[in-house]
């Protein structure tokens, strides 16, 4: 009889339900909250000697993780996409029903040594580091929504830019944006008002921008980072920004042992279906992984084959033969190679 005990644990912002059991024995249930006092309460309520411990990957971060394996636990987080679920589970869901689910996924990977989906957990360092990268993704984002929600009113208002005025979102346009928002304009009231938010929207946006460039900037400079992403950005199309996106959100880039594991990570391969007498058929790519690292890399994709008649003279025939999207995709997964072996040589 194996004396390691198992512990799953569903957790949520205000409580964690937590059912535990060793080979053979009874099961023991708990429901305590999500603190260091409750922890503690789980710990002593499963009591010594070795415990496997496993919950699934949310919003509500990596404290549990931090908390049980700072007391001795060996701690796995897992991807809760990759759980199998009957159809009377998921008819049935209760928090009790999810551990007891987890449960048996931790005791059959424990006692029987099946697959385990656990996920790669980053250190506290690169998870305060990816917020930043983050955050400047996100206002990027929302800065490009201002701009065609300002595209849009022009446009239904039939306002057009004066002559020679062609490139947007220069200082000369901006410039012409802030007139239309004066008094004695002639736009009307209720349009002026909308643009004018929108403008201060835009401006605010903008700056934000810049600052949180700066900030990821800086911080690609740092001794941990400056390795990695200097031998990255010597890839045409690829900016600072792109490679601390890709380094952060790929985490630790050895741990990958070969193109196959990096390409299925990025959510950039075919799924495959394969059954009795039936060839395997390839269907769309993944979509697994972050979709930041995509994001990115669609971007300096794009931008490398502008620049690099190169990498250019690779897409075209693929163009030609499979589409411009499938071809975008395989220049991205070749791009994303291409950058893991560099931050792992660096």
């Amino acid at each position: 009889m194996s004396e390691r005990t198992y512990v799953a644990m569903d957790v949520h912002l205000n409580s964690i339900v937590a059912v535990w059991k060793r080979k053979g024995g009874k099961e023991g249930k708990l429901v305590v909250e999500p603190d260091e006092k409750g922890l503690e309460s789980l710990v002593k309520a499963v009591g010594d000697g070795e415990v496997w411990g496993a919950y699934e990957a949310s919003s509500c971060g990596w404290e549990v993780y931090d908390e049980l394996t700072k007391r001795g636990w060996k701690v796995s987080v897992l991807a809760p996409t990759h759980i199998a679920k009957s159809v009377k589970g998921r008819k049935r869901k209760t928090d009790l029903e999810d551990a007891r689910r987890i449960l048996e996924v931790l005791m059959a990977h424990g006692e029987l040594g099946a697959r385990l989906p656990a996920v790669w957990v980053p250190g506290r360092k690169v998870r305060e580091d990816r917020e930043l990268v983050r955050r400047r993704l996100s206002v990027a984002e929302k800065l490009a929504e201002v701009k065609t929600e300002i595209r849009s009113l022009l446009r239904m208002q039939q306002v057009k830019a004066p002559e020679g005025l062609k490139e947007t979102w220069t200082l000369k346009h901006r410039a012409w944006l802030r007139g239309l928002c004066k008094e004695g304009s002639q736009e009307k009231g209720s349009v002026r008002e909308a643009l004018s938010s929108q403008v201060r929207e835009l401006e605010f946006l903008s700056e934000e921008v810049e600052r949180l460039q700066e900030e990821v900037e800086g911080l690609a400079k740092e001794e941990e980072y400056r390795g990695p992403v200097g031998k990255m950005t010597e890839v045409t199309g690829v900016a600072e920004l792109t490679a601390m996106t890709f380094y952060l959100e790929l985490g630790d880039p050895k741990r990958f042992k070969n193109r196959q594991q990096v390409g299925s990570y990025l959510g950039l391969v075919p799924t495959s279906h394969e059954s009795g007498e039936a060839e395997d058929r390839k269907g769309h790519i993944s979509r697994m992984g972050p979709p930041r690292i995509r994001k990115v890399l669609n971007q300096a994709a794009l931008a490398r084959i502008r620049c690099d008649e190169e990498f250019r003279g690779r897409y075209r025939p693929l163009a030609e033969r499979r589409g411009t999207k499938k071809a975008i995709v395989a220049m991205m997964r070749k791009l994303g190679i291409e950058l893991w072996r560099r931050a792992c040589s660096a």
